[in-house]
């Protein structure tokens, strides 16, 4: 990769990052700055996603004794101590301050990117019956939430931005948020949720009827959802490429490995939020 490629792609890692991070305090996380570090912290939720430290934005590096003050602070706030950052803004040296502070990978959430192209793109084909509608009322919000707690939907979370059920209509006022609606002669058969901000797009979470649950159906649910965010404006689009085969999925539809989100964590606190389940949907839900 030359200096021009680093370049880009430290843009694109810090774009998701302000992405994220604007988000969490979209959800009521506050944002304390100490030292070198900046403590991310959630009053009344104990998701791990919004209760972090984290390196101060355009910091290079950061010492082992400056993330120490910030876990110090995120201690006092009765929360496990715990570093988020996206790898490849930081050298290695980092997360060896990280081990020595006696903090081990909790999570590692690798993380695909889509880039508007210059040349027009070939909208998503969708087969004869099936049709897609953005929910932005009550009743279509209705019908995305019954199909997403639906115990014969699939679903599917981002791990690195929670789900928020309590301020959909907001979020869809401000431009903040699309919900789509996948319907077959006028049944829900899938959802997605996408997130907004400044240019960049997040494909946050599906839910897919599981006898839908197929190859070609899984790449009209994202080709649709890529269209959408292109059409909202997004430049960026950036998704949470959590297996394998999702990941190959991605790569067929242009999107590239953009590097991850590595939390580290107590290592005798890491597998659990405290009063969370310890499974993805609890831990990527919050309730407002």
């Amino acid at each position: 990769m030359n200096r021009d490629e680093q370049r880009e792609s430290r843009t694109i890692l810090r774009r998701i990052e302000a992405h994220l991070r604007q988000s969490h305090l979209d959800m009521g996380a506050t944002e304390e700055a100490v030292s070198f570090v900046d403590v991310i912290h959630h009053e009344t939720s104990p998701l791990r996603t919004l209760n972090y430290v984290t390196p101060r934005r355009n910091t290079a590096w950061v010492s082992g004794n400056h993330v120490q003050q910030g876990l110090d602070k995120l201690g006092e706030k009765g929360r496990p101590l715990r570093v988020r950052f996206v790898e490849g803004l930081f050298p290695p040296v980092f997360v060896r301050a990280l081990r020595e502070l006696k903090l081990d990978v909790e999570e590692e959430v690798p993380i695909m990117v889509y880039k508007r192209k210059k040349e027009p793109r070939k909208l998503a084909s969708v087969p004869d019956g099936i049709t897609f509608s953005q929910a932005k009322t009550i009743r279509d919000l209705s019908i995305w939430w019954y199909v997403w707690r639906n115990a014969y939907y699939d679903v599917a979370v981002s791990s690195v931005e929670p789900l928020v059920i309590g301020r959909d209509m907001q979020e869809i006022y401000f431009n903040k948020q699309i919900n789509m609606v996948m319907y077959r002669h006028n049944y829900p058969m899938a959802v997605m949720r996408l997130t907004l901000h400044d240019g960049s797009a997040h494909l946050v979470a599906h839910a897919m009827l599981k006898e839908l649950r197929q190859p070609e159906w899984e790449r009209v649910i994202r080709e649709v959802a890529l269209d959408v965010a292109l059409n909202a404006g997004a430049d960026l689009i950036f998704v949470a490429g959590k297996t394998e085969e999702e990941r190959k999925l991605y790569r067929d539809m242009n999107f590239i490995d953009s590097g991850s989100i590595v939390s580290y964590a107590e290592m005798v606190k890491k597998t659990t939020d405290e009063g969370v389940k310890d499974d993805p949907l609890a831990q990527s839900v919050l309730v407002l």
